[in-house]
């Protein structure tokens, strides 16, 4: 990699602004692609990391967003260039109802207004039609290199359903509602813990209402639902509450379950036993993930058979 390009790709963690703004990031075929664009591309999407990440993780996550919105941009100068050469033409008209349409949307008419607001942002209008331009002729190619027709095939999706069947299965699941006895920080005191757990399960097998005591007496999660945990599945539970909440049927209650932190009492309301949704339940959503994988596929052809036939140069 290049020094300059090294610089905006390996040094992740200086801001943007002190990146060469007149550099160029890739030539493709007679067009230029300049560090800023990549810059203004990718602004938002750093931002966003640097709250999530830091040190070397950051670094290789921002390295890897911008050299993706280089190859976006590679892509999208390639397809533009592909429309010119097929000779596609967009009227002035169809630039001006979109302008217009634009204004009267986002800026309530107020042409004045929508001005003002492309020149803060250091655009002009010539740039923002351009743009209209540009997407306009990338949809048309789009739609003209990749047909609506595409039809999957009964087999396709039946190998996908018996391929992907983990996908439709539904795992065994439980309501559960828990109360949670938090142990003593001083373990001499854990038996008067567990003695007011015993009293609470006492009151429970007298009739009382079970979210009402969790209310009243539980330390866990959901106390003020009355520690309604609502439909979980097995992973959702610690090993030892799983174990007991899988094992009840409908309306029954647990002994008291003694765990590391503490002492659960586990109430199961209803149960949903683990099912494969069947073929008819589940084509539709099958046809429609084959149709959107075919899709990328034809689309990726088209793009490779564009780099193929380009003189491409990325300055690392």
């Amino acid at each position: 990699m290049s020094g300059v390009l090294g610089g905006l790709f390996l040094s992740a963690a200086a801001p943007l602004h002190a990146q060469v703004a007149n550099g160029i990031a890739a030539i493709v075929n007679d067009s230029v692609i300049p560090f800023s664009e990549v810059q203004k591309q990718v602004e938002d999407t750093e931002r966003s990391l640097r709250d999530t990440y830091d040190g070397p993780v950051l670094v290789e996550k921002i390295k890897e967003a911008r050299l993706n919105t280089l190859r976006a941009l590679i892509e999208r100068e390639l397809i533009i260039q592909d429309a010119k050469t097929q000779g596609l033409f967009i009227p002035d008209s169809y630039i001006e109802a979109r302008l217009k349409s634009m204004i009267q949307n986002q800026y309530e008419g107020d042409r004045t207004a929508f001005i003002r607001t492309i020149q803060s942002n250091g655009m002009s209008l010539s740039e923002v039609k351009k743009g209209f331009r540009d997407n306009a002729a990338i949809g048309y190619m789009r739609r003209h290199n990749i047909p609506d027709n595409i039809v999957v095939s009964p087999y396709r999706v039946e190998q996908y359903y018996q391929d992907n069947i983990s996908q439709f299965t539904e795992e065994d699941q439980a309501k559960v509602g828990i109360i949670f006895l938090r142990r003593a920080q001083d373990p001499t005191h854990d038996a008067q813990v567990q003695k007011m757990a015993e009293e609470i399960l006492f009151k429970l097998d007298s009739g009382s209402d079970f979210a009402e005591i969790a209310r009243s007496y539980s330390e866990g999660p959901r106390r003020a639902d009355g520690g309604d945990l609502g439909w979980v599945k097995r992973g959702d539970l610690r090993a030892e509450l799983a174990k007991v909440a899988f094992s009840l049927q409908p309306g029954q209650m647990s002994r008291i379950v003694p765990s590391d932190d503490g002492f659960y009492i586990v109430r199961v309301d209803d149960t949903k036993r683990a099912r494969v949704s069947s073929m008819g339940e589940v084509r539709a959503a099958i046809e429609r993930t084959l149709l959107q994988e075919e899709r990328q596929r034809l689309q990726q052809k088209w793009i490779d058979g564009l780099r193929a036939k380009a003189f491409i140069k990325t300055n690392f």
